[in-house]
């Protein structure tokens, strides 16, 4: 299951805020409150398969420093 732009729009305006990063953290916070995985709850707002491609970056960027 993935989040919708409807339901991404509807937690802004119940925040009341346009602020992405607000929406996002705070849609996150809420599904991982609630008993899912943080990956599940991040793939659940960007998309499947973006944990692992996020994780390997800040990996790979961390290594290369």
């Amino acid at each position: 299951m993935q989040i919708t732009t409807a339901q991404l729009n509807e937690v802004a305006n119940l925040l009341g805020t346009t602020d992405k990063n607000v929406v996002f953290s705070a849609i996150i916070k809420t599904l991982v409150e609630a008993g899912l995985e943080v990956s599940v709850a991040f793939e659940m707002v960007f998309g499947e398969g973006t944990y692992n491609k996020m994780a390997g970056f800040i990996y790979d960027s961390l290594k290369a420093a």
